[in-house]
Parts: C-alpha cells; sequence; structure tokens
C-alpha cells in the first residue's frame, strides 16, 4: 500500500518502479549531486556580511559550491536536511585559489533563530578551505524567512559569509562579505543536477522530482503560507 504523507510534514519518497524500490533497501542508495556558482565581494577585517560587501576596501571572490547529497531519501526525512559539499573558487587578493581541505556540512532548510530574534530556516554551507597558503573555516549561510513572494528568489540565491582564523574559530570573523547567484548560474546549476545510486531514468525522474517538490514546498510554506517552521 502507498504510504501517505502526513498534513505538514515533508514528502516522504516512495518509488514509482520496483527498480527503485530496491533501492531504498539497497547499499547504495539514491543520491543527488549538484554545482552552484556564486560571485560577490568580501572584506579583510570585516565582521559583518554586508558591510563587508559594501566596504570600499572590498575584493572579488568566487566559490563553487559542489554539493553531494549521498542518501536523498534520508534527506528528506531528516529535519536538519544535511549533506555534504567541497568548496573551489578564486580570491586573487589573498593569493590565489580556493581549495576545500575536507568534506563541509551542507544543510537545507536548517531551523533556527534569526539575529531579529524569530525563527527562520536557513541553507548552511560550512567548510574549511584553504586560500594562499592560509586554512580558514568558511561559513556561508542563505536565510529563509516570510516575506513578499519576490524575496524566495533574493533569499535563496544570496550567501552571507564569513571566515575564521584555524586557530580560533570560535573568535570574531577575519573576513566577511556577501556571494550570489545569477539568473544565469541558476540555471547553469540546474544542468548539473544528477541522481546517483545506478537507478533507472524513470527513477532517477522520480527523485528528481521529489527533491524539486520538497524544495518548492519548503518556499510556499514560508513565502505563500507565511510560516517560519
Amino acid at each position: 500500500m502507498r504510504a501517505r504523507a502526513k498534513k505538514g510534514n515533508d514528502p516522504k519518497p516512495f518509488p514509482t518502479t520496483e527498480v527503485g524500490r530496491r533501492a531504498l533497501n539497497a547499499a547504495v542508495r539514491p543520491g543527488l549531486t549538484f554545482s552552484e556558482v556564486m560571485t560577490g565581494m568580501i572584506t579583510k577585517g570585516s565582521t559583518d556580511p554586508i558591510e563587508g560587501y559594501e566596504n570600499e576596501a572590498a575584493v572579488a571572490m568566487s566559490l563553487t559550491a559542489v554539493v553531494d547529497i549521498a542518501n536523498l531519501p534520508a534527506l528528506l526525512r531528516d529535519p536538519h536536511h544535511r549533506g555534504r559539499w567541497a568548496a573551489a573558487g578564486e580570491l586573487p587578493v589573498w593569493g590565489g585559489p580556493i581549495t576545500s581541505g575536507a568534506d563541509g556540512d551542507f544543510r537545507l532548510f536548517r531551523r533556527t533563530v534569526g539575529q531579529n530574534g524569530k525563527p527562520v530556516r536557513e541553507m548552511v554551507y560550512d567548510t574549511f578551505v584553504t586560500v594562499g597558503g592560509q586554512t580558514y573555516l568558511l561559513r556561508g549561510f542563505k536565510v529563509i524567512e516570510p516575506g513578499p513572494l519576490w524575496r524566495a528568489w533574493t533569499a535563496t540565491t544570496t550567501m552571507y559569509v564569513r571566515f575564521f582564523d584555524l586557530g580560533n574559530t570560535a573568535g570574531p570573523p577575519v573576513a566577511a562579505g556577501i556571494l550570489r547567484l545569477s539568473l544565469g548560474g541558476f540555471l547553469r546549476q540546474l544542468t548539473t543536477m544528477r541522481v546517483t545510486g545506478g537507478l533507472s531514468l524513470v527513477d532517477e525522474l522520480h527523485f528528481l522530482g521529489l527533491f524539486f517538490r520538497f524544495f518548492a514546498g519548503s518556499l510556499v510554506r514560508t513565502y505563500l503560507l507565511r510560516r517560519r517552521w
């Protein structure tokens, strides 16, 4: 019997073919990978991303985030919606390319409390990166909270970033700024989406559809139904 999702819960995956059903119990589960390229400005010495972006001393930065969701059904069920990601990019003024030291922590629509004290959801991108021979903790996040419908685009394409010194990750940031995903970058991101796990085309499309349904449904709850969590 087909499982029915409870009202108010995230949609639960249910495969449409026998191959997809077996995949849920196999060692290799359906996963998802995609990449996005964001560009913007950051400033050394700034602790606030907005100030760091607008500062006259801000320098250009590009960041490529390669997201790897090893188990898509598990991510949809997990309240933290956690995956992994790797960073690459350019920060020429700091001495060259950005490279990842390890798999980063990616979270989709994490529930938290915003700076205004109200509940918000965030897309979280945390990882260690090396730039110009120095290693930093990079913390990036996108803020999702109720507002006019047009803000959904701005919210999902604007990343606030902070760099922390490796020896004092609990201390103040050593740099901060804002990165943005352009419309062209978003369209290219869609072309990079791949379902992993060796499934048939039908099941790949099914699981890809589940992800889009979850993503779009979360935005509908936020920007049309005005729900914070």
